[in-house]
């Protein structure tokens, strides 16, 4: 009897204890947003793989209704790994789900994606995990449904005269171009949270955020963000335009900038913004003596021209989002 593996579903009142659960790594800050029910397979009192299934109705992926799978961690145990998604799979069935989708924990705003090589360094904000998941999940039967990317490119002083016009027609129509404020961070992120709602609504799989969520996600990194690497731009009091960067700290041995976030206004009045704010963005790099710049997470979008081949950028890695039938 003792070497049974048993199955526990922990409720969303629950949802703290199942996030202390440590099985393949150290906990990550686990989010409730649409969390559902976490699932946990142990056998002699030692877990061997959990995940939190999440329902959040403001995904939408073809005609599928859609639970995402999250906050997965497993050891290299196939029959654990099969016994958590066929108690994963019954849940999600009793919720009319059809679909599953993951990783994702919850949403397009926290951790999502596998890497196809993670046995490569980590840069910051990056999500982490073992190098077998992959595996584990295709086992299950999940297919690939996008990919992304990150890019890198080396800082060297440039100059681009398409961007300099575009740059002083755009300050010519009033748009102001000014650094985060550190001594305002509160007041910034809430004037953020509905811009960058509107921004990215149409995205892949983008389903709002609260406020509150939005806050408790980005409160942290107040104390690593350097102003002069936030640009936001501002037209008659609105945000019409940001760009969040920040310093790699996982890597020490050179001076690395990531480029986290990148949105403007789809008004056409805002038309090449995106291009002035990296370009802002470039030219403080190259002044404080940064070496490269990653271009961090983007979607693969097949015949598009990456903005990173600006800057004679080239890939650094790939990710892979999943999806099953059920």
């Amino acid at each position: 009897m003792d070497n049974l593996m048993i199955t526990e579903i922990y409720t969303k009142e629950q949802s703290d204890t199942f996030a202390q659960i440590n099985v393949s790594q150290g906990n990550e800050r686990m989010p409730t947003d649409h969390y559902y029910a976490g699932i946990a397979v142990k056998q002699q009192g030692v877990h061997l793989a959990k995940a939190a299934l999440y329902l959040n109705q403001g995904i939408l992926y073809e005609e599928k209704n859609v639970g995402l799978v999250g906050a997965y961690e497993a050891q290299e145990n196939e029959e654990a790994v099969q016994k958590l998604f066929q108690t994963i799979e019954k849940q999600a069935k009793e919720q009319g789900v059809d679909f599953l989708i993951g990783p994702m924990n919850g949403s397009t705003w926290e951790n999502y994606r596998f890497h196809d090589l993670p046995e490569k360094p980590l840069f910051f904000m990056e999500m982490k995990h073992e190098p077998y998941y992959t595996k584990q999940w295709k086992s299950i039967g999940f297919e690939p449904i996008a990919h992304y990317y990150s890019a890198i490119a080396a800082v060297a002083p440039r100059r681009n005269e398409k961007i300099d016009k575009l740059k002083s027609r755009l300050l010519r129509d009033g748009v102001i171009i000014r650094g985060l404020d550190r001594e305002n961070y509160v007041a910034d992120l809430k004037k953020l949270h509905p811009f960058l709602h509107d921004s990215f609504k149409q995205n892949f799989l983008y389903s709002p955020i609260s406020e509150s969520s939005f806050l408790e996600k980005y409160l942290p990194l107040q104390s690593v963000l350097k102003p002069e690497f936030v640009q936001i731009a501002e037209h008659e009091g609105e945000i019409v335009g940001v760009l969040l960067g920040t310093d790699d700290l996982l890597n020490r041995a050179g001076k690395t900038l990531i480029i986290k976030t990148l949105a403007r206004s789809p008004k056409r009045l805002y038309r090449g913004l995106g291009l002035v704010l990296v370009d802002e963005f470039y030219q403080k790099a190259v002044a404080k003596k940064y070496q490269q710049i990653i271009y961090a997470l983007m979607i693969d979008e097949g015949d598009a021209t990456p903005l990173s081949d600006q800057y004679d950028g080239h890939l650094l890695k790939t990710y892979t989002l999943y999806g099953k039938s059920i």
